[in-house]
């Protein structure tokens, strides 16, 4: 990032967690984050759910959570499927 945009590494460093720290608070917001030309961010909650350990014959209950869910943007697809 320092080389494509002239920045000083300090500088890019506080860019990104600025950036991410936005991208947080508006999905703990219940709102999609949509970056134009990149992509959409959104908070989803994925549910408990059961799984089995065949070793110890125990089921163990993993709890809920959240967990981020990305779709790209048409212009992002194109970009990575045909690139320069």
């Amino acid at each position: 990032m320092t080389r494509k945009t002239g920045m000083e590494e300090r500088q890019v460093a506080q860019l990104m967690e600025s950036f991410v720290g936005v991208l947080a608070n508006t999905m703990n917001s219940d709102k999609v984050v949509a970056v134009q030309g990149f992509g959409n961010f959104e908070k989803k909650e994925k549910s408990e759910r059961k799984i089995y350990n065949p070793s110890t014959k125990t089921f163990k209950v993993i709890p809920s959570k959240h967990v981020v869910n990305f779709k790209m943007s048409p212009v992002l697809k194109e970009k990575i499927n045909n690139p320069l």
